[in-house]
């Protein structure tokens, strides 16, 4: 099979289907944000039971990541993703026509179990048919596709609850589950074919992730990336409070302050993709995580201090969130690329860890609240310098030992 180093015309049009593909979670993440509290007054169910049910699809998501992985290790990326997109579908019906919050939890756990196929093993795809760093370019131009989901989501929610009921919500994450299929179905291509897969055994694929955990410079990818990842899934928590309850942004500004964040994140998609054949992937990953150590201490300061105020908040995220796809790109492309037989299992495995960890993080924002933006503060910059010390700590380790 060819690999080409880079994404050619061609593969730009695949990208923007695998992208679209990696939309899934963070669609069915953010879209149903806005109607929390119609939920819990449709479905009489306390405001932290509703709350809960977002906890669930991030723990669903890292479970689906975790199976798949493997899975399509052995059988292949097209029948596996095109499985877990049609339990997708069935789950968001089945949260459409909840008629209480249990029923709602465990359609958001299914809903998540099957997104997570999409999630992890469009990346896994574009490892198939690139090289490491061909793959590194591809991750991030898929990043500046999924991107607009999160920009999106909560507004294409907000708007839905105009003219409908949350139930609504629901059934265009349905719909969007059809098209994916039905995409996946007509137009991806398997990217790993049979003599790819010969002698993969599944239970040795799922062994793959022991040989994984136990490799030294994996795991440096493993726990920078996840750790960097951590940090943005605490700023999603903690910033809806920290913005408009606490320094009193109207909430149709709340948009703009998120929107702002993903332009960063589009611009450093943008660079990583265009020069990180020059440079090098450790090097561009390095830097980023440096960045992202300084938007953290700059963000820590100003929540203990209240220095600067909302800027003082808004300015240092900057940097944190912008740096999340050349971190997670540059990661997952150097998984895959050091594991090219268990691709499937490195991006399964890196994406439960950052979601595991991003649950981690979502939750001590609540737990740590005080009414002030320290909580959201402190676990940002907790994630970013863990990120720090494990990239250059295990670096460190490594060249030692080599």
């Amino acid at each position: 099979m060819t690999t080409p180093a880079s994404p050619t015309a061609p593969g730009r049009s695949l990208i923007v289907l695998l992208g679209s593909l990696v939309m899934v979670g963070p669609l069915a993440v953010d879209m149903y944000l806005p109607s929390l509290p119609d939920i819990a007054a449709s479905l009489a169910a306390p405001a932290a039971e509703v709350q809960q049910t977002i906890t669930v699809f991030l723990l669903g998501f890292a479970l689906g990541m975790l199976v798949y992985g493997p899975i399509s290790d052995r059988f292949g990326r097209r029948p596996v993703i095109a499985a877990g997109l049609a339990l997708f579908l069935l789950a968001s019906i089945l949260c459409a026509a909840a008629d209480g919050i249990g029923t709602l939890t465990v359609g958001r756990l299914l809903q998540a179990i099957g997104g997570g196929a999409a999630s992890a093993l469009a990346r896994a795809v574009a490892k198939d048919l690139f090289s490491t760093e061909g793959a590194a370019r591809a991750l991030s131009l898929m990043a500046m596709v999924m991107a607009v989901a999160p920009l999106a989501a909560p507004t294409i929610g907000g708007q839905i609850l105009l003219v409908a009921d949350w139930r609504t919500i629901f059934h265009v994450l349905a719909a969007f589950g059809a098209a994916g299929l039905l995409a996946t179905l007509t137009l991806l291509p398997e990217s790993l074919p049979p003599s790819a897969r010969a002698g993969i055994r599944l239970l040795g694929a799922f062994g793959a992730y022991g040989r994984l955990l136990a490799d030294r410079h994996a795991l440096a990818d493993l726990a920078s990336g996840a750790f960097t990842s951590a940090a943005m899934f605490a700023y999603i928590t903690g910033t809806p409070f920290v913005y408009i309850e606490y320094f009193g942004v109207p909430p149709q500004w709340y948009g703009a302050l998120f929107g702002a964040n993903v332009a960063a994140l589009l611009i450093a998609s943008g660079l990583n993709a265009r020069y990180v054949g020059q440079a090098g992937l450790r090097r561009i990953t390095r830097l980023s995580i440096v960045l992202a150590a300084i938007g953290g201490t700059a963000l820590l300061a100003a929540g203990a201090t209240g220095f600067g105020g909302l800027w003082g908040v808004a300015v240092p995220l900057l940097l944190v969130v912008g740096v999340q796809t050349p971190v997670a790109a540059n990661c997952t492309a150097r998984l895959m690329g050091r594991f090219p037989a268990s691709a499937g299992a490195a991006s399964a495995l890196f994406g439960a860890v950052r979601f595991g960890l991003g649950a981690g993080a979502s939750a001590l924002v609540g737990l740590l609240h005080d009414g002030t933006p320290l909580a959201m503060c402190a676990v940002v910059a907790a994630c970013c310098v863990l990120a720090f010390v494990a990239r250059f700590g295990l670096d460190r380790l490594n060249r030692a030992a080599d």
